[in-house]
This record gives structure tokens, sequence and C-alpha cells, in this order.
């Protein structure tokens, strides 16, 4: 395969430019090194799942998600032998070691494609910690309830009586997600919880401002759903800033309440940013023209899985140069046939439509480049690398 660019000196123009031509891809991805973030948005076919490695090796699931079978043309990755949580984990222990554990596991909500696979990952992965949106009541906003949440509170129980911590997502606070290996501090690294049930930090110190109102008088059909109460998270480190959520909104279903947009007061808060996991797989509702021209993301991660992802409309606002003029490369775990057969020529435009995605910041977080790996095997083989891209807040 043919790296996307030459390796250059890092240099701001090197952050404007389509990327190039240049010489061969290393046959596989070198491991992760100390000072180095790695951010992996796993392809399973079934759902979402980021592994991520802060610059002292601390670990983060966030999601692990398994739709099941029951998705047409949505064919599982590397195939179906066995269960996307067991992919997922023996992805982790190839990239992380054998001795792999989990610091922490964040799940956004509780649909099946963003938590069902998380047993199976604890089962090979122990979790040291893990945070969601409703622990230790799941109450207001949205009480979840059903089959898949059962589970996963049965799966939770049981892990915590086996010594994982359980906490509830802090909206606003840096000092949840922390580094916790080699002396405990990374500089110039944080990961922030920026939305969870309805609360969004406003970008001024831990101080957060509630979206939702108040839900005495609300009808129940405007009642938020699990989609609107997805966590999400800003990871900085330098001049290097990531946002990743579950399936927030920004443009709500026709007839929604307009507060279900989350995406305003998020983009509000958290400003430019060099690389954004586009909300809810590139579904119908996310991705609204104000988040993009506010984050002007210069790398943008489609997080798909199942032929509707992304939606025609969602593609064609993030290839859109009159919301944002700035260069993008959009990277799709998988562009199903289907997909590019209702999308059309612009399916062309992207710049990987089918593999492991990884985002690799290098030491102090001044630049990054994104390497896509092969999915269809486990043989962790490269096939394209994208950058050096120069990180917005290190121009």
């Amino acid at each position: 395969m043919r790296t996307a660019v030459r390796p250059l000196l890092l240099s701001v123009f090197a952050a404007f430019v389509a990327p190039l031509a240049g010489e061969d891809a290393p046959s596989k991805f070198e491991p992760w090194s100390n000072g180095t973030l790695d951010i992996h948005q796993i392809s399973t076919g079934r759902g979402n799942a980021a592994f991520i490695v802060f610059p002292d090796g601390t670990t983060l699931l966030f999601d692990a998600g398994d739709a099941g079978d029951g998705i047409p043309l949505a064919t599982a990755m590397p195939d179906a032998s066995r269960g996307a949580g067991e992919w997922v984990a023996r992805y982790i222990r190839r990239t992380a070691g054998d001795g792999a554990v989990l610091d922490y596991a964040v799940v956004t909500h509780f649909h099946p494609d963003h938590v069902s696979g998380l047993g199976e990952v604890a089962g090979v992965v122990p979790i040291r910690k893990l945070i969601d949106r409703g622990f230790p009541d799941y109450g207001e906003p949205a009480a979840p309830k059903g089959p898949v949440f059962d589970g996963y509170r049965r799966f939770a129980e049981e892990a915590a009586r086996n010594g994982t911590v359980r906490e509830r997502a802090r909206v606003g606070r840096a000092d949840e997600i922390v580094p916790v290996r080699a002396g405990g501090e990374v500089s110039g690294f944080e990961v922030r919880v920026v939305a969870a049930n309805g609360e969004v930090w406003t970008g001024k110190g831990d101080v957060t401002a509630r979206r939702f109102p108040p839900l005495a008088g609300v009808p129940e059909k405007d009642r938020p759903s699990e989609n609107p109460c997805s966590v999400a998270l800003r990871i900085r480190y330098g001049g290097f800033s990531l946002y990743t959520g579950g399936d927030l909104y920004g443009l709500p279903e026709p007839g929604a309440p307009a507060w279900w947009d989350l995406e305003t007061p998020i983009a509000k808060a958290i400003g430019k940013t060099d690389v954004m996991v586009v909300n809810h797989h590139g579904s119908i509702e996310p991705a609204s023209p104000f988040f993009l021209s506010t984050l002007a993301p210069r790398v943008l991660i489609v997080p798909a899985w199942a032929p509707t992802h992304p939606s025609p409309d969602v593609l064609k606002r993030l290839l859109s140069k009159r919301i944002w003029p700035a260069p993008r490369d959009i990277f799709v775990t998988r562009l199903r046939d289907a997909t590019k057969a209702a999308i059309g020529p612009r399916a062309a435009q992207v710049a990987s439509d089918a593999g492991h995605i990884v985002v690799r910041v290098a030491p102090g977080g001044a630049s990054y480049r994104v390497f896509v790996l092969d999915d269809e095997n486990e043989s962790g083989a490269v096939k394209s690398v994208h950058g050096p891209y120069a990180s917005f807040g290190a121009r």
C-alpha cells in the first residue's frame, strides 16, 4: 500500500494541504511508545468501540457495542465467528499486550451498538473503573429500561463485586478520567466530560448548564431518549484536541424539541478541534452546520457499521466547503456497498472507507498522523498513512 503523505518536516503548511502520494506504508502498525497518545476507532461491523492509550500508558475503552445479526447488509468484521466484544478484546490484547488492563471503560448510553459487547471485553481484559451516565440511581432525565440495560446492570454489578469501581460521568470535570500510570500526571494532557444527560460544560472552569428543561410538564413523546443523554468527551494533549460522543443530536428528528440539539452548546464550549468523531455514526441527526463550522475539524472519523451510516445528507455536510472552507480528511470505519450506491459520487471523496482508524499524536501533542489498519483479519496490516497534521493549538 502507499502512504498518503511522504514524511515531512512538520510545518504549518503540511496541515493545510491534501495528503500526497508517497513512499510505502509500514507493513504493520508500530506499538505505542511512552509520550504518545493513541486513539483507536475499532471496526467490528456491529457498533462503536474506541480504545485509547494515554501518553503515560493509561488505557480507556469508550463503548463496546454489539448490535447482533438483525441488521441486513451489515456483516461482522472480520467475521461472525466471534461476538463484537470478543473481537474488541482481542484487538486490545494485540495492541496493549496479553496482560492488558482497562483503567477506564466509559459507556455513552444504553443501546446495544454501544454497550452489549462490554461483558465479552471484560471477560478477557479486566476493567478497573466503569463510568456510565446513570449510576447509581439510573433515573432522570431518561430512566433506561429493557433487556439491554438489564444485561448491562447485571454485568456491572458482578464487575463491582469483583473489584471494579463504578461512577457516574461528572460533566464539566477534568479530574474523573486522569492518567494513573507512571506517576499519574502528563503535562498538557486532559480528558474532560463535556456532556451527559442533557448537562453540558460551558467552557468555563468546571461550570455546566442544563440543556433539558424541567421534564415534569414535557409530553412523554418529547422526553429525551437514550441518544440525547449520551456521554461526550474532549481529549486534549498539548496543542491537539479530539471530540468524541455517543449518539448526540445536532438536528433533532422532525417534531422533536429544539433542546434535543446538544451539538450547539458543546460547540460553543470546545471550539476548534483537530479530530472529530462524528456523532450517531453519521446518521440523520448529527453534524449540524454550526457544529462543523465551529469545530472546523481537520480530520473526521465516522464510526459507521450499518448501511445507513453515514446518511447522504451528513456526508454532504462533512464535505461542504460552504460550511467551513479549510481542508479536511474523512475516515469511515466501514462504508457498505449499499451506502455507496445511495450516496453516489461523494462516497469516493473520503480518505478511507474501510478499516480500523488510529490517530497517533506525537509526544507533546504538536502533530499527529492517521493510520488505517486492515479490519478483514487480525494482521494489524497498515493500509494507508495520512499526515503529519499540525495540531491547531501548535500553530
